[in-house]
């Protein structure tokens, strides 16, 4: 399995993932060499956060042999993780009419479907993907399960199979991430506020969590606090799309109109 963060691109903290398997793509030891060193070259510029390079490995390597699964479900992540949904959802389907049932697909699908918001769609794939026992690293799966669950109105099911993620990785920040979501949906912003906190300390580089953090606490009036998170927010990147977010949110709620971006004695 992979696991990137915010700009270094912990799959971990898009709940998706990618098993490296044994590397047999085809008929021709020479094709198959090669289908080989691409894709393992692929793997480890995915490693780095180098995913330009990693797709370009991963688009040489299915010269040799396109029809290996999981070459497809390294495109699908490389394009979903670059922003190109169409054409990860494509890579996805193809991985799975080759593998039906391969489950990290199913997962990694379903967890595209639902940043489009297409929950009811992602359900039946995370339930099948859960199906399966032998399943690695289950809490991804099962975590975003119970977000789809919680977003189609059955909350108590969503909360239980995220709060089982948690129990099986209890350093699973997208797992906090995603209790806190619920939390301040049902209006409960002290205990939303604590699990973003604790997502902020499991991952200090996943700035999703500070960008929260700072509007629970806004929410609540806790001005200080939460302009503090989301200073935290901008300092790790202003240039990413949460970057951004937490800048204009500062900009609109924080006296202070301009957030330093280098370091910062804070509060």
């Amino acid at each position: 399995m992979l696991l990137i963060v915010s700009k270094r691109l912990n799959l971990a903290a898009f709940a998706i993932c990618m098993t490296l398997g044994a590397c047999v793509l085809g008929p021709s030891a020479k094709e198959i060499r090669q289908a080989e060193i691409q894709y393992d070259l692929g793997v480890n510029d995915m490693r780095a956060g180098r995913l330009k390079a990693a797709l370009r490995n991963f688009i040489e390597s299915a010269k040799n042999k396109p029809d290996f699964p999981q070459l497809q479900n390294a495109l699908g992540l490389v394009f979903y993780l670059l922003g190109n949904n169409e054409k990860a959802l494509a890579h996805y389907d193809r991985a799975l009419e080759l593998k039906p049932d391969y489950s990290e697909v199913l997962n990694n699908k379903a967890r595209l479907l639902i940043d489009q918001n297409r929950f009811r769609e992602a359900i039946p794939l995370l339930r099948k993907a859960l199906d399966n026992v032998f399943l690695k690293e289950r809490h991804l799966a099962e975590s975003n399960y119970g977000w789809a669950l919680f977003q189609t109105g059955n909350k108590q099911q969503g909360y239980r199979h995220v709060k089982n993620a948690i129990a099986q990785n209890e350093k699973y920040c997208i797992g906090y991430q995603y209790l806190g979501l619920m939390f301040q949906e049902d209006k409960n912003y002290d205990e939303a506020a604590r699990k973003f906190l604790k997502a902020t300390e499991i991952c200090p580089a996943y700035q999703q969590a500070d960008r929260d953090l700072g509007k629970v606490l806004l929410m609540q009036g806790k001005e200080d606090r939460g302009c503090k998170a989301l200073r935290a927010c901008i300092k790790k990147s202003s240039m990413s799309n949460v970057g951004q977010d937490c800048e204009r949110l500062y900009r609109l709620s924080c006296r202070d109109p301009k957030p330093k971006t280098g370091s910062d004695s804070g509060d």
